[in-house]
């Protein structure tokens, strides 16, 4: 996949966060704002539900965004998303692709520069890596900061996303250490205004970009 195609500003679901009735209700205004990677991500929801969730999702996302589930190959499939985002212990890359097929996305959670090079190794298109600051989603999880971050990016070939405790204030430097986009959860879908926040972080995306702009 060029890397260029690689979505910049991914939002992750949590039903903990936001209901998905509400998000359903976001949905259009979200990738309208430069959205353009939903994150299908709902650990212990029951297989059925997840493929109605994933039907609702794919009927409300429009191209050039794209929809990814994670981690379930069987409900991406049935749903036709546009790709499957694994956890770093999750299937083998070419598993999914041979299942997938041609120009479907796949991607990776790393947490570490040796587990982000494997990665790059298996045939990923892109990685997320993080946290890189602390963030609710993660208590107690130490940030892991913009070094860490830089030395993945100058390591790997293939995009990375950050994810962890970014605002759009930080997206500038997050963006300075060679990083693709930025991964996000409760900064959209717990402010007060979703799609005014989602404005926020494309308007940084776009500030520091190099070249690429959302249409």
């Amino acid at each position: 996949m060029n890397p260029r195609s690689v979505p910049r500003l991914h939002l992750i679901t949590d039903l903990t966060v936001c209901s998905f009735a509400r998000l359903c209700e976001l949905l259009p205004k979200l990738v309208h704002a430069g959205v353009d990677a939903i994150h299908l991500r709902a650990p212990g929801v029951a297989a059925g539900d997840l493929w109605e969730m994933a039907q609702a999702l794919r009927r409300r996302i429009v191209p050039p965004a794209l929809l990814l589930v994670n981690d379930r190959l069987d409900v991406a499939l049935l749903c036709q998303a546009d790709g499957v985002h694994l956890p770093e212990g999750g299937l083998p890359v070419h598993v999914v692709r041979n299942h997938l097929g041609e120009g479907r996305v796949v991607g990776r959670s790393v947490h570490s520069l040796e587990a982000a090079r494997t990665a790059a190794a298996e045939g990923c298109d892109y990685v997320i890596y993080g946290n890189v600051f602390e963030t609710a989603s993660k208590p107690g999880a130490a940030a892991r900061g913009l070094d860490a971050l830089r030395e993945v990016v100058n390591a790997l070939r293939i995009p990375v996303i950050a994810i962890g405790g970014i605002t759009p204030d930080r997206v500038p430097a997050v963006r300075a250490t060679g990083a693709h986009g930025v991964a996000v959860i409760r900064g959209i879908l717990a402010a007060d205004d979703p799609a005014a926040a989602a404005r926020a972080y494309r308007r940084a995306m776009d500030g520091v970009s190099d070249g690429w702009r959302f249409v």
